[in-house]
């Protein structure tokens, strides 16, 4: 019974996309996936890497990273953890910008990539997986796209920068 229903566990992930070569990749468990074209031009971002950690960039007092290891959305999440933050939570059209500024520095052709976004706690109520809800929305045109649990992606880690202890 138990590997029946795990054979029907689907992860999904939703493409944003600025052009037909710029695309952001969100992940969405047990539920569908939704695909939408972003209404900015994205202009690129400078990037810094302030506080943060070496390979790590600076954006408004958080540290992201981008991972290029293929992981599953799970392994990613993990990974990110292991290195004290979770898969990326996008709060503003500023820091989605950021994020595709940051895949495009690893990754030209700006392919699928894992970030924290997810239904698992309550189907329907998407939360990210830094536990922040969802209050950022840039959707327009939208267009539904399937992936399965076991697909490997890239992926971007975020973690919030904290004063020193004194």
């Amino acid at each position: 019974f138990f590997l029946f229903i795990i054979s029907f566990l689907v992860c999904f992930v939703v493409v944003l996309r600025d052009s037909d070569a710029n695309m952001l990749s969100f992940l969405f468990l047990f539920g569908l996936t939704l695909g939408a074209v972003s209404p900015s031009d994205g202009n690129p971002v400078e990037l810094l890497r302030g506080n943060c950690p070496l390979f790590w960039f600076s954006f408004n007092g958080r540290c992201y990273k981008y991972v290029a290891t293929h992981l599953t959305w799970a392994d990613a999440e993990l990974h990110c953890v292991s290195e004290g933050g979770n898969l990326v939570s996008i709060h503003s059209l500023e820091e989605e910008n950021f994020i595709k500024s940051l895949i495009k520095n690893f990754d030209h052709a700006q392919g699928f990539t894992w970030i924290g976004l997810s239904d698992i706690h309550k189907e329907g109520t998407w939360m990210w997986s830094d536990g922040s809800r969802v209050d950022f929305d840039f959707w327009n045109n939208l267009k539904w796209n399937d992936r399965p649990c076991s697909v490997t992606y890239p992926s971007v880690c975020e973690y919030h920068i904290t004063c020193p202890q004194q």
